[in-house]
């Protein structure tokens, strides 16, 4: 799908063997006077129930609200503000969204992953805003290289050399996470990223690379395609969660 010219987004999203969705996702693309803006992302939501599923959901419309307001910001003229720190300021609203519905009954322990990028193509960069164990990945003509590191306890300890990588990947805290929007004092990082003629990012949730290693991800010409390709092959692995992908490339 192209929704500017030189630039090509897919999105592909299934609830898999679960019950419900709780993953939420966003392709949104803004026509400026500057050029095109992009706002790509994908939530893992959690918490049970329709609750997960709901805080998904409040973080990426209120990432979406944001960048609409940014959007709004350049068109009258007003001057220009980092990607980063929309990124921020986006991320900080999430939280409170998140945080304000996770007080109403019946909800409490809600909260979410987040992963998202915001990107300027007259700038030819973009801001990465990221907080739990979604992932971003650079992809291109050099492969692929992931760029986000998964904020959970098996991450944490793996890091330290404490697991293996075996071991990590069996591990019965492999899905508790360090950080999540919900959780108090939620931390995030930022991170900015350029993109050459032919490079892309590509966001996904963990119901993606917990069941496809990283090493047999093909993302062909048709980038689409590509993905409903991953995502079947999670899905024949057993798809015991809900999977999702979306990608941005510069053609």
């Amino acid at each position: 799908m192209r929704l500017a010219p030189r630039f090509q987004v897919a999105a592909v999203s299934h609830v898999g063997r679960r019950q419900n969705n709780e993953d939420f996702h966003r392709v949104l693309h803004l026509s400026l006077p500057q050029g095109n803006l992009f706002l790509l992302a994908v939530a893992d939501g959690m918490g049970g129930l329709e609750a997960g599923e709901w805080a998904s959901k409040v973080a990426i419309e209120a990432l979406s609200e944001a960048a609409r307001a940014y959007g709004e910001h350049l068109k009258e003229g007003r001057p220009a503000v980092g990607l980063k720190r929309v990124m921020e300021k986006a991320l900080t609203l999430a939280q409170r969204r998140v945080e304000k519905e996770a007080a109403k009954p019946g909800r409490k322990g809600m909260g979410t992953t987040l992963t998202a990028l915001l990107y300027a193509d007259w700038l030819k960069e973009g801001a990465l805003g990221h907080i739990g164990d979604s992932r971003a990945y650079l992809f291109g003509p050099r492969g692929l290289r992931r760029l986000t590191e998964d904020h959970s306890w098996v991450a944490e300890r793996l890091k330290e050399g404490l697991l293996t990588r075996t071991e990590a990947e069996r591990h019965p805290y492999r899905n508790v996470l360090t950080r999540a929007l919900g959780l108090p004092e939620a931390r995030f990082d930022l991170l900015e990223v350029r993109l050459a003629p032919g490079e892309g990012v590509l966001l996904v949730t963990d119901g993606l690379y917990g069941l496809v290693p990283e090493e047999e991800w093909r993302l062909g010409k048709d980038l689409q395609g590509s993905l409903e390709a991953l995502v079947a092959e999670a899905l024949r692995r057993g798809g015991d969660d809900n999977v999702t992908a979306v990608a941005l490339r510069v053609e």
